[in-house]
């Protein structure tokens, strides 16, 4: 069963959500991409998860233990693909090889760092050095990470460079002694790389250097001629001799190679448990930061299936207001099986209060800690939202077309233990019918097992029995008419926000949708006689 579909995931932005939690390698990545919510029946389960979070927090919020994970973690790189090659019989790069050494010694500066600091472990993020393996790489035991086949891992290896180094030596005396005798009886100067430039200019000594037994011609330009150090007989048979040695050299580092390769294969569990380890505790971490960062408690899980939450936030509505100087209002609700209904007019945070709902409840099952005073909640199958405008080109349903399929789908799984959202139920159709369709659904709905909250602008929706009326409180203890004529163009937009109650209260189930449409429009200076009239026309029938 899918606990949220991608419509439900962005209309609450729970995308903004996990985009929040910082993970830094690619295990960590790879988990976070991975994670599902806990479901109804495995409140152990995320109990557990809470409980590592909440025992991570002192430690995440030590702003050194932190540094010191994060620099760990950055240098960790994704070697699933080298160690699968082990698996399949492929002989290593160096380079493959020295990332996999430098694997094993952040393994290693982790399981430090976590015993210095006596850091919780658990048996999903428990990390083990791998020290046959780190030794197996590091034979000389240097104790750093750069990776280099040494002359411990063989004594014929040992044996091929000490012979390369007596003839590479033999090389350079006798290149050297050429290079004296030069000197000697040309006085001229070789450069390192045992050549010399002769002017054209000095025609005396180029005829002369062209019989001459130590030197040979190599190019020349319009300006000078190159010459480089003539190869004797010896030299030649040193280099052939030193060329049939590399190659050697290369046979033997590519035996040591498939061993090392071979020596990685066996060790494969221990690494993939260590990468999956490092994953999970990276993702940990990086819940426990979210959670200091949005000042998040851990919800309580409940065996009942219901819903409180207490001066809750949405975090992105929340961090769009604060970029504007504005705080976010904390909304309250408690919610069980059945149905609730949120009237109040436009701009009053309705569709807000919905979302706060959905996407703190998704958090929660998530093993997310919440933005709330308090959050009580009992785990839901699934939560379905149809919010915003659901006009879909793809079908070509019209918006209330496409916010009956969703509704509908819905309704398919109410009698399951799961969260339903439904914003301005029937807004997409005409008034009258509208009403009768959003009546309709409440009645339908307020018998199911799924806890249902809905907002309409419609009066007497909510006024049936067992379905909880909510109200915003909204400008109801404000005087709009004083205060439209206080305030400038400017200002208007800023006065909503600030006198704009967008809490929720209870109500009795008959009160009636309050008309602080109307009060808005005085604020944003609507023609006073067009208010008058509209006033009259609600005092009368149609």
């Amino acid at each position: 069963m899918v606990f949220m579909d991608e419509g439900t995931k962005e209309s609450l932005d729970f995308q903004y959500i996990l985009n929040k939690i910082s993970t830094l390698t690619p295990y960590g990545m790879m988990y976070k991409a991975r994670l599902k919510a806990f479901q109804l029946g495995e409140e152990e389960k995320l109990i557990e998860e809470l409980d590592k979070i909440e025992s991570f927090l002192p430690l995440v919020e030590n702003k050194e233990i932190r540094r010191e994970f994060n620099n760990i973690f950055a240098h960790i790189k994704d070697l699933r693909t080298s160690v699968r090659r082990t698996m399949e019989g492929f002989i290593l790069t160096e380079v493959e090889l020295f990332e996999i050494k430098n694997f094993l010694f952040l393994i290693r500066d982790l399981d430090r760092l976590i015993k210095k600091n006596n850091i919780p472990t658990f048996s999903d993020t428990k990390i083990e050095p791998i020290v046959s393996l780190e030794k197996a790489l590091d034979p000389e035991n240097t104790g750093i990470s750069t990776f280099y086949i040494y002359d411990a891992y063989s004594e014929e290896l040992k044996n091929i460079r000490e012979k390369k180094r007596i003839i590479d030596k033999e090389i350079k005396l006798e290149k050297k002694n050429i290079k004296d005798k030069i000197k000697e009886e040309l006085n001229l100067d070789l450069r390192p790389d045992s050549s010399v430039l002769i002017s054209k200019t000095q025609k005396e000594l180029i005829e002369k250097l062209q019989d001459y037994p130590y030197l040979t011609y190599i190019s020349e330009t319009y300006m000078n001629i190159k010459f480089s150090i003539r190869q004797t007989e010896n030299m030649t048979k040193l280099e052939r001799e030193l060329l049939i040695l590399k190659d050697k050299e290369e046979k033997e580092e590519l035996r040591i190679r498939e061993i090392l390769s071979k020596e990685i294969g066996k060790r494969r569990k221990q690494i993939f448990r260590n990468m999956a380890n490092i994953g999970r505790l990276d993702l940990l971490i990086g819940k426990t930061k979210y959670a200091l960062d949005i000042k998040g408690i851990r919800p309580q899980i409940l065996k009942e299936h219901r819903l409180e939450i207490k001066e809750g936030i949405h975090p992105k509505v929340a961090d769009f207001l604060k970029e504007k100087n504005l705080h976010f209002t904390p909304i309250s609700l408690s919610l069980k099986e059945g149905v609730a209904c949120i009237t109040g007019a436009n701009m009053g945070g309705k569709t807000i209060s919905l979302k706060l709902a959905g996407l703190l409840s998704a958090m929660a099952q998530y093993g997310l800690f919440v933005p709330a005073k308090n959050m009580k909640i009992g785990l839901n199958q699934f939560i379905k939202s149809s919010i915003g405008d659901m006009q879909s080109t793809d079908s070509g349903l019209s918006t209330f077309g496409g916010e009956i399929k969703i509704v509908s789908e819905a309704i398919l799984k109410s009698d399951e233990k799961g969260l339903i959202l439904i914003d301005e139920l029937a807004r997409g159709t005409n008034p009258e019918e509208g009403y009768a369709i959003s009546k309709a659904i409440v009645t339908y709905l307020k018998g199911k097992n799924s806890i249902s909250l809905l907002t309409t602008h419609y009066d007497n929706v909510a006024n049936l029995d067992d379905v909880v009326h909510l109200q915003v409180i909204g400008l109801s203890k404000v005087n709009v008419i004083d205060l439209a004529k206080e305030i400038s163009i400017d200002e208007k937009m800023e006065i909503i926000n600030k006198y704009m109650d967008y809490r929720l209260r209870v109500v009795e189930k008959d009160t009636l949708v309050p008309k602080d449409a109307l009060n808005i429009a005085r604020i944003m200076g609507l023609n006073e006689e067009i208010l008058n009239l509209a006033e009259g026309y609600l005092k009368k029938p149609v």
